[in-house]
């Protein structure tokens, strides 16, 4: 018994050296270089000028380059006894809408689903919702 604790206390005392001359040979390599606070300020400096170039750069593209949206225009024929799905989901289908349950919910709030009327118009993806009712419920 007492050898076996001499041995067990040996192995320990064996393992932590070996930990302790791992830690000290590799501790100075393991800390965080240090720069001088002249070092600092100068690349503050240069980060300053990078952003300011940068947003030099997208100011001028801003300006080269405006956005555009296209504008699509679609031929809407709508049958006698056609529901007002199917006519929001033909013109979403065509870009004319971004989303039809939404142009579904405008006719709904101003009690235009029954007064569509059947022929067939020319509308364009630069028509507001109102605009699109008004010209299909002449």
């Amino acid at each position: 018994m007492k050898r076996t604790t001499r041995a067990f206390a040996t192995g320990i005392l064996f393992a932590t050296t070996i930990l302790a001359i791992i830690y000290y040979t590799n501790h100075k390599q393991l800390q965080p270089n240090k720069i001088s606070e002249k070092q600092y300020e100068q690349l503050m400096a240069e980060r300053n000028e990078l952003a300011h170039a940068l947003e030099k750069l997208k100011k001028e593209t801003k300006k080269a380059t405006p956005p555009q949206k296209e504008t699509y225009i679609y031929t809407l024929t709508i049958a006698k006894g056609e529901a007002s799905q199917d006519i929001a989901r033909r013109l979403e289908q065509a870009r004319i809408i971004d989303n039809a349950q939404s142009f579904l919910t405008y006719l709904d709030t101003h009690h235009l689903t029954r007064a569509l009327r059947p022929g067939t118009y020319i509308v364009t993806s630069d028509m507001s919702y109102e605009q699109i009712a008004q010209n299909i419920t002449k």
